[in-house]
């Protein structure tokens, strides 16, 4: 269903859900009133409207819950720069794990920041898959390890074929748990992106370390052997992470260079 219209009897005519959503809603002049108009192109269920109301008078249906705090409407006042900068700052790719499940309310936390992580066009379209088993992850690490290997990678084959012998786990890490992202819609990229550093970040005030596994990735993408009998996954994989009790602590943060910016010589 989505948004169905105004409820003029507290509408204020403040113009909110006007500039919330052009294409939807306009102020009739003659009839003095906002009009909601969804005839010629679908409401996309973002929901913008809504939330920018301050009167609550938009009228919807099946749209989910909204929540409501204090400071939704001034997020900083949330968090302080400072404090943001130094928890984005000493996040770390975690390469080292307990072997210790995460319970599951605790990896719903995780999962539910992910659903607030923004897209383009309000394309709400990724699923995720969660691999816990001590077997099935080891199985996916060899096969992720023979697929590199099999293609002769520079730096990685040599590598892959002496932690096979050893059975270390250059993939994975033995995490307890991966996280996969992946849908049936074609180009969610970006989309599953963000919506993994969310995840992390969101991981990471739990107390729990995580790692982004590009080369899982890439090898289930090119292998559908892999993909599909494996990891369980019949589409298109946009994002590999692992998570779970770090064994790892870091005492400062590791120095990154400068960015190089264009432009801002212009602004004062």
């Amino acid at each position: 269903m989505g948004v169905l219209g105004i409820d003029y009897e507290i509408c204020d005519n403040c113009k909110s859900c006007v500039s919330a959503c052009s294409r939807h809603f306009r102020y009739d002049k003659e009839q003095k009133k906002v009009i909601f108009d969804d005839s010629q192109i679908p409401c996309s269920l973002c929901g913008r409207c809504v939330a920018r109301c301050p009167k609550d008078a938009i009228l919807h249906e099946n749209l989910g819950e909204f929540l409501k705090y204090d400071g939704v409407q001034n997020p900083s006042e949330l968090v302080e720069y400072s404090n943001l900068f130094k928890f984005m700052s000493a996040n770390r790719s975690m390469r080292g794990y307990k072997m210790k499940k995460v319970p599951r309310e605790i990896i719903e936390k995780v999962l539910n920041s992910m659903r607030y992580a923004p897209t383009g066009g309000n394309a709400r379209v990724m699923e995720i898959t969660i691999i816990s088993d001590e077997e099935k992850i080891r199985k996916l690490s060899m096969a992720v390890m023979d697929g590199i290997i099999a293609s002769d990678a520079p730096g990685y084959s040599d590598r892959f074929k002496e932690a096979k012998k050893t059975g270390y786990d250059p993939i994975f890490y033995r995490a307890p748990h991966v996280l996969i992202v992946h849908s049936d819609f074609p180009g969610q990229i970006m989309n599953s992106t963000i919506a993994l550093t969310y995840g992390m970040f969101a991981a990471e005030s739990l107390g729990l370390g995580s790692c982004w596994i590009g080369l899982a990735q890439g090898v289930m993408e090119k292998s559908k052997d892999v993909k599909e009998n494996i990891a369980g996954i019949k589409n298109n994989v946009f994002g590999v992470i692992t998570f779970g009790y770090p064994t790892q602590k870091y005492f400062k943060v590791p120095p990154r260079p400068v960015i190089k910016i264009h432009g801002l010589e212009n602004l004062e």
